[in-house]
């Protein structure tokens, strides 16, 4: 039998990757800290040409991928392109996908350094029979190397559907990584690879979640390519059967890598892994080659598709009208089911909306108000509205690019060009970014009458202030201040997520030069610069005074991407740092709010496991939890809350 031989320069360091969690006492146990957590690394690899021979039906594509899944082990490396998957990816180019971009649903063994991007370095080289994938290459430039927000070390079926994985840098509240990585890098092939065992994980619920993850990428246009794996940790190679299943029912490419590996010395995996998960350096070569070839397979059979270089844009959504509301009071939350602390009643009130998210939509259910305890709920803005901001002149919610100023059960439209979130002046003027044709301009209504405001650089983000002399503003990652007497704007010297007192201090929280937070304090031409915990920020504001800052920060792993531990800080000037309160099992800090009085902080937080949502109210003084105040939130849909106001 003729065989094939092809020669490529391997990376320098492979990823062992993604440990399965199956009970073994050769596994061993994580002794890190909630500061730390660090991914397996394989030893160095050498960067000397291989060369790994396989018989060539392994790689041929054959005319039938319609075999039974049962014999899913015969099934060829590179599968034939389906007119079922023509279809996909043609409806991803009429919904404006890049045909230029692919992306990868996976574990550790997906990230760039183990898993193709190596065709975006200068160490590798293909044999002369293998020249026509330089074009794949030269097609898909900036997707083989790039740090998609889909892949990440411990990723698995379930978690890539869970927004509670998801990147809060990038990603919008409630998205999925997967459904992050779509909007953001918006491919027009997703290649998923979902190897990660763990203790209980059966087939028919690794089924079921990969079933979710296939439609929901058909539905985006977004063509799926199936892959097997080479181990067989679970005993019976029930999960590849499982993938060959569904790319059966669904009629999608599958790249067969368990066949690809079955030449190679211990088929591809690493003989000293007891665990019988990991591979060996043939085995990762094998598998960027392979998928490559998947890939080009894929770019030729639908290049047809592309040859004008053209695709449609994605449709304007057109947002349904409001429907006509009364206020009044409610039983309960809709989709949610509220426990309070206490059976007591709650003194004050606090002013709240939320959101869920069914895919790629995010909707609001409206705008609610309630007591301390989670009881007395009022309904005060129809569901499509989204709270922006409160004030003594009112509440501020929009719907899309509508900014609405709500009076009682008045609702008055100020503008259709909104860009971002609206917000009260100290005086009860509204500041606002509009969009016109000359980009972003920032715009301030005085009784529903706008006034442009000049600016140099087109306004991005409006910033909350209890400061009554200035708006503060950034652009291009520069914060302004524009002066309320004069509208004069002024560029400040800080960087960072920044807050503003009523007195006048100022605080920026940002990063070192090794991505640990420190917190930059401002008074008058004073400045302290303070190290803080963590490499987030999740929330931060100052006391109605201006005497307290409350600062919650997050240690989040570089590597699952998982929130490790968050605290609550109270910082005073010039350099008081008392922690408050820290995190580090399954909950972490959402936000909090002060209350009116400065006497008390209301703290939110969120449990990964079931998205359970926690208020609790805590005494600002003796920094301890009222526990006859609060309330837990739980839903069977996720929910994101929009802006709290704690209401005098």
């Amino acid at each position: 039998m003729k065989s094939l031989t092809f020669t490529i320069l391997i990376l320098s360091i492979l990823l062992a990757g993604c440990s399965p969690t199956l009970p073994s006492p050769n596994l061993t146990p994580d002794t890190g800290t909630p500061d730390t957590e660090t991914p397996a690394v394989a030893s160095p690899v050498s960067d000397a040409t291989i060369t790994v021979a396989a018989p060539r039906p392994n790689v041929s594509p054959t005319p039938d991928l319609r075999l039974d899944p049962e014999t899913w082990q015969e099934w060829p490396v590179i599968p034939q392109v389906s007119a079922r998957a023509r279809e996909i990816y043609q409806k991803g180019l009429a919904l404006g996908n890049d045909p230029k971009r692919f992306s990868k649903i996976g574990d550790c063994q997906s990230v760039p350094a183990s898993f193709l991007g190596i065709y975006e370095t200068d160490r590798y080289s293909f044999a002369p029979e293998y020249q026509t994938l330089q074009e794949t290459v030269d097609f898909y430039n900036g997707s083989f190397e790039r740090e998609g927000e889909s892949v990440r070390g411990g990723f698995n079926t379930s978690s890539v559907l869970l927004p509670f994985w998801a990147n809060a840098e990038v990603c919008e509240p409630g998205e999925s990584p997967m459904a992050c990585e779509n909007r953001i890098h918006n491919p027009s092939v997703v290649f998923i690879s979902l190897e990660v065992w763990f203790e209980g994980r059966t087939p028919d619920v690794y089924e079921k979640y990969l079933r979710q993850i296939i439609e929901f990428n058909i539905e985006q246009g977004a063509l799926p390519i199936l892959a097997t794996k080479a181990d067989n940790v679970e005993g019976d190679h029930s999960i590849n059967r499982a993938i060959a299943k569904l790319a059966h029912e669904y009629d999608l490419p599958l790249w067969n890598y368990w066949r690809a590996v079955q030449p190679l010395p211990n088929h591809g995996l690493d003989p000293t892994d007891m665990t019988g998960f990991h591979l060996n350096v043939d085995g990762w070569n094998m598998r960027s080659f392979s998928a490559l070839q998947v890939l080009d397979a894929v770019h030729r059979a639908t290049a047809d598709l592309t040859a004008d270089g053209a695709s449609l844009a994605t449709p304007t959504p057109t947002l349904p009208p409001l429907a006509s509301f009364t206020p009044g009071p409610l039983a309960g939350l809709p989709f949610s089911r509220v426990i309070p602390a206490s059976a007591d009643s709650a003194p004050a009130s606090l002013l709240f909306g939320f959101s869920t998210r069914a895919g790629e939509t995010l909707t609001s259910a409206g705008i609610f108000q309630s007591n301390l305890n989670g009881r007395d709920f009022l309904a005060i803005a129809a569901s499509g509205l989204t709270l922006l901001d409160y004030s003594d002149a009112g509440i501020l919610a929009s719907q899309g690019q509508n900014l609405y100023l709500i009076t009682d059960s008045a609702r008055t439209l100020l503008t259709d060009q909104l860009v971002s979130e609206g917000i009260f002046l100290a005086d009860g003027r509204v500041a606002a970014i509009l969009q016109s044709e000359n980009g972003n301009q920032l715009a301030i209504f005085t009784e529903g009458v706008s006034q442009i405001i000049a600016a140099e650089s087109a306004p991005q983000i409006l910033h909350p202030s209890l400061d009554p002399s200035h708006l503060y503003w950034s652009a291009d990652n520069q914060i302004f201040s524009t002066a309320l007497s004069d509208l004069t704007s002024t560029a400040l010297p800080y960087t960072g997520h920044p807050a503003f007192a009523a007195d006048g201090k100022m605080a920026f929280l940002n990063r070192d030069a090794e991505g640990k937070n420190q917190l930059t304090l401002v008074n008058s031409a004073e400045t302290r610069t303070i190290p803080m915990f963590g490499n987030r920020l999740v929330d931060m504001q100052w006391s109605p005074d201006g005497s307290t800052l409350a600062v919650s920060v997050a240690n989040v792993s570089d590597y699952s991407g998982l929130t490790l531990a968050s605290k609550l800080y109270f910082v005073s000037w010039p350099a008081s740092l008392d922690k408050v309160l820290e995190m580090t099992d399954e909950a972490a800090i959402e936000r909090h709010v002060w209350s009116p009085d400065g006497k008390s902080l209301l703290l939110v937080t969120r449990n990964a496991a079931d998205g359970r949502i926690r208020f609790s109210v805590l005494d600002a003084a003796a920094q301890i939890q009222i526990p006859a105040l609060g309330f837990d939130w739980t839903s069977e849909e996720y929910l994101l809350l929009q802006p709290i106001f704690w209401l005098p």
